[in-house]
C-alpha cells in the first residue's frame, strides 16, 4: 500500500536512520549517520549514568515545573534567570509555541535556505511564510528582509550558527535586526542550537539581551552538542513576561522525567564539554582537508560540527551520491530539499577520523566512476 504522506512537499530532516535502516535493510546500530549534526562522541557519560540510576522513577509523572533544572540552565547559559526559561520537547516545541502564540493571521520571514520547521510551524497555525534569500555566501541580506516586512509580519526566524552552511553571524548583525523590529511588534526568533560548537559562542549568543529586547526569543537544545536527540529536550529564553504568556500555549508534561535528570547531569559534565570541543575542532579540520582534495567539491567554511559541500560537476547530483553511499551503510544529507538550494549541495557531519576517511574514500570512488561512465 502506498503512503499518501509521501506526496507532501515536506521531507524529514537529517538523521532519519530508522527509515534508512528499513529501506536498505541495515541494522540501525550499523548505520554511519553523516546526515544529522549530532556529536559523534554520543551523549554525556554522566547523563547516561543518571538515566540508569533514575529509570525506576518513570512510574511517576515528571515534574510539571522543574525549578532545579531551570536554575541549572540559567547558570549554564549565564546572564539570565530561571524565570527567563521555558522548557520544551526539543527546540522544536518552543518554536511551535511561538507560532501558536502568534496565530492565526500573521506572516513569518524566513531567510533561506534554513531549517524547515520554521515554515512548518507557521503553516500549521495558518500563518504565511515569506522567504528572504540569503546572500551567495549565506550572509543575511538585511535590506531584503526590510523589503519583506509588512503590517502582518510578526516574526523573523534566524538560525545562528546557520544551518545548513555552518556560517556564524555576529552579535551585532543579529541585534541590528532585533532593534529594527523592536518597535514594529515583530519577534526575532534566534535558533542557537549549534552555538556551543564555536569558540566564539560566548561572544556571539544574544541570550543575555532578552530583557533589553522584549521581542527577542532564543531557542536552544541538548540534541546536537550534547548528543541526546532521542531524549527530546530544548528550551526557549525570553523576557519574563513573555515566558508567562507562552506558558498558556505549552503542552502539559511535554518533558519526560529522564530528560530532566539527564539534562542537569549533562550541563555539569565539563570534561565531556571540553573533550567535545577539542575532538570536533580537530576532526573537522581533517575532514575539510580530505574533502577539499576532491577537485569537483567545494567546501563552505563552518564553525559547527558539519560541512556544507557543493558538487561542481553537474553529472553528479546530491541525490545520486546519497544513493551511491547508502550501499556502504552511510547516510549523508541531500540538501536538494532545502528551499534555496538544489541537488548540487550535500551536508556531512564530522565523525571520527576513521569514519570520515571511509566516507571520503567512497565519495572519491563513486564520483570517479560516475564521471568515467
Amino acid at each position: 500500500m502506498s503512503n499518501p504522506c509521501k506526496k507532501r512537499r515536506f521531507v524529514s530532516h537529517g538523521g532519519d536512520i530508522w527509515g534508512f535502516s528499513r529501506k536498505y535493510d541495515i541494522p540501525v546500530d550499523k548505520v554511519l549517520d553523516f546526515s544529522a549534526p549530532i556529536n559523534f562522541l554520543g551523549a554525556s557519560p554522566k547523563a547516561v549514568e543518571v538515566i540508569k540510576n533514575v529509570a525506576h522513577q518513570i512510574k511517576v509523572y515528571p515534574d510539571p515545573d522543574p525549578i532545579e533544572l531551570k536554575n541549572e540552565i540559567a547558570q549554564y547559559v549565564g546572564e539570565i534567570e530561571s524565570e527567563n526559561i521555558i522548557i520544551g520537547n526539543g527546540s522544536i516545541e518552543p518554536i511551535y509555541m511561538l507560532a501558536d502564540f502568534l496565530a492565526p493571521d500573521f506572516q513569518a520571514i524566513i531567510p533561506v535556505p534554513s531549517f524547515s520547521e520554521y515554515e512548518k510551524a507557521t503553516l500549521r497555525v495558518h500563518g504565511k511564510p515569506i522567504f528572504s534569500m540569503l546572500k551567495e555566501d549565506f550572509a543575511i541580506d538585511f535590506s531584503d528582509i526590510k523589503k519583506a516586512i509588512n503590517k502582518k509580519t510578526r516574526v523573523i526566524f534566524i538560525c545562528n550558527p546557520h544551518s545548513p552552511s555552518g556560517k556564524l553571524y555576529s552579535r551585532e548583525n543579529i541585534l541590528e535586526i532585533v532593534e529594527f523590529c523592536a518597535d514594529k511588534n515583530i519577534f526575532v526568533c534566534v535558533d542557537e542550537n549549534y552555538m556551543e560548537f564555536t569558540e566564539l559562542g560566548s561572544a556571539t549568543t544574544v541570550s543575555g539581551y532578552i530583557e533589553k529586547y522584549t521581542n527577542l526569543f532564543v531557542v536552544k537544545s541538548l540534541s546536537k552538542f550534547f548528543g541526546m536527540p532521542g531524549l527530546r529536550f530544548g528550551y526557549g529564553i525570553a523576557n519574563k513576561n513573555f515566558v508567562c504568556e507562552l506558558q498558556d500555549v505549552r503542552q502539559p508534561w511535554s518533558i519526560n522525567l529522564l530528560a530532566v535528570f539527564a539534562t542537569k547531569a549533562a550541563l555539569k559534565d565539563y570534561k565531556f564539554i571540553r573533550k567535545t570541543k577539542k575532538s570536533i575542532a580537530l576532526e573537522k579540520a581533517r575532514l575539510e582537508k580530505m574533502i577539499k582534495s576532491i577537485d569537483i567539491l567545494h567546501v563552505f567554511p563552518s564553525v559547527t560540527n558539519f560541512l556544507l559541500v557543493k558538487i561542481l560537476d553537474r553529472r553528479i547530483s546530491s541525490t545520486i551520491l546519497r544513493e551511491k553511499l547508502a550501499k556502504y551503510g552511510m547516510l549523508i544529507r541531500d540538501c536538494s530539499t532545502f528551499v534555496g538550494l538544489d541537488d548540487s549541495y550535500f551536508r556531512v557531519t564530522v565523525r571520527s577520523f576513521d569514519q570520515n576517511q571511509f566516507l571520503v574514500e567512497k565519495i572519491k570512488k563513486e564520483t570517479r566512476e560516475i564521471i568515467e561512465l
